[in-house]
């Protein structure tokens, strides 16, 4: 039977990156739906989950994306109360490549620090941009792991990231977020929130540059910096894109990995993921396992 992908999107159209990438890991046929909502999805679901058989929808995997985030755990936990045995149709969720990218970025931080001798679970991080889908991820996985992690962001998304901060201690049970209060959009304000922290993540939107050099180059305690950002200019004034834990040259003392570094990596995870929901079936790759399976890869 063919390998075919049910990719569920929140967005009027399904992103072209989703699409081509599946075929180029190995998917015959993608079937894609724009504008899934969960209310929607319980019905795409029994659709897709009847037509091949109990013994066929082990070539049937669900794919569920979009820029609404929320709306993306919606479908997946109806998706999840859906199926049943025997038709239960390996599934993978990823926000607009949130779970990936975010995934990518803290394992290739944990490798690079590991390299120096670090255990990337006690330092400290601050993320600049931590509203967003990758930031919010990012500071979850850091925060579960036992790390501190100091969110920011622009005025109009204090809130944001003061909410974010509570649910994820609630989540994990310990008190391991702090929202920094202050808009980080001066010089200033950013170098107050970075200043006491090991590692500065910049996970912002494309073509923004969220840590200029000025303010990096007073931080006397950053010894390694990242960001997700490959459009120009990028998230972090000095740091090549291509950067995969090297030192900056402007500034030895910091090592930096750049986007097309965490976002080789970041195809490498969904690749396998595409790999293993076919191989495996039955499986449910979220935000968790999708970690786990980037720690595997490293």
């Amino acid at each position: 039977m063919k390998k075919i992908m049910v990719f569920l999107s929140t967005d009027q159209h399904p992103s072209p990156f989703d699409v081509l990438f599946a075929y180029d890991s190995g998917v015959d046929v993608v079937a894609y739906y724009g504008g899934v909502t969960a209310k929607t999805a319980r019905s795409l679901i029994l659709d897709l989950i009847f037509p091949r058989g109990p013994d066929g929808i082990k070539y049937t995997i669900v794919f569920i994306g979009g820029r609404d985030y929320d709306e993306c755990i919606k479908i997946a936990e109806t998706a999840k109360k859906t199926y049943f045995e025997p038709f239960v149709a390996s599934t993978i969720v990823d926000p607009a490549g949130a779970f990936t990218t975010s995934s990518a970025m803290v394992a290739k931080v944990s490798l690079c620090l590991k390299a120096k001798g670090i255990d990337y679970t006690k330092v400290r991080y601050t993320v600049l941009g931590g509203a967003g889908r990758v930031g919010r991820c990012v500071t979850y996985l850091l925060a579960k792991s036992g790390a501190e992690v100091v969110t920011t962001e622009i005025a109009p998304l204090i809130e944001s990231i003061k909410q974010l901060a509570r649910e994820i201690n609630e989540k994990i049970g310990m008190e391991k977020v702090i929202a920094f209060e202050k808009p980080s959009d001066k010089p200033e304000t950013i170098l107050e929130a970075c200043r006491e922290s090991e590692v500065i993540l910049t996970t912002g939107p494309p073509g923004v540059t969220l840590l200029p050099f000025d303010v990096l180059s007073k931080l006397e305690k950053c010894i390694l910096v990242a960001d997700i950002n490959a459009t120009p200019p990028l998230g972090i004034e000095g740091l090549k894109s291509s950067a995969d834990c090297k030192p900056l040259k402007t500034l030895p003392r910091v090592t930096g990995i750049g986007a097309l570094a965490i976002g080789r990596f970041r195809n490498n995870i969904e690749r396998e993921l595409i790999k293993r929901a076919f191989e495996r079936p039955k499986s449910f790759f979220g935000l968790d396992e999708i970690y786990e399976v980037a720690c595997e890869l490293l």
